[in-house]
């Protein structure tokens, strides 16, 4: 299959993803619709964006892009782990390590970088869903000294 096609195919299932959280906003109530209506707007977008830019960048025909299984195989279970223990160790324990330990696994930051941005990150989350909406967060080992 082609760099396109496989590209165009992620997006229109993403443009799914995106109508499935759109239609099941619909029978909320209308305080709660409006932040889902948003992600699945912005879905949309970004699918369109997906598809527009694979077009545009796509490979030579002769160049065939090699999927590291080791790799997705180890970031998948690094997922799994994070999601199991977030509850028991709270959000902005595993949160912090997860992202740092995932953006020098990706080679995506250096070590500075990531925890600048992990540090930023979880500090926005905790000001906006713990301190402003006053949303239940899991603190876990935090809880004594976050807790209200």
């Amino acid at each position: 299959m082609s760099y396109f096609m496989q590209h165009v195919l992620f997006a229109l299932f993403s443009f799914g993803v995106g109508l499935f959280f759109f239609f099941t906003a619909q029978s909320m109530p209308d305080s709660a619709r409006l932040f889902p209506q948003l992600v699945a707007a912005l879905i949309f977008l970004l699918s369109f964006v997906m598809a527009f830019n694979a077009r545009r960048s796509a490979p030579p025909s002769g160049e065939k892009a090699r999927i590291n299984a080791v790799r997705v195989v180890t970031y998948s279970l690094m997922i799994a782990a994070y999601i199991a223990v977030t509850e028991k160790a709270g959000y902005f324990v595993t949160t912090p390590l997860f992202m740092i330990i995932s953006y020098i696994y990706l080679r995506a930051a250096g070590l500075l970088k990531a925890i600048l941005i992990a540090a930023l990150f979880c500090g926005f989350i905790y000001l906006l869903f713990v301190r402003f909406l006053n949303l239940p967060v899991p603190l876990g080992l935090l809880e004594p000294l976050l807790g209200a």
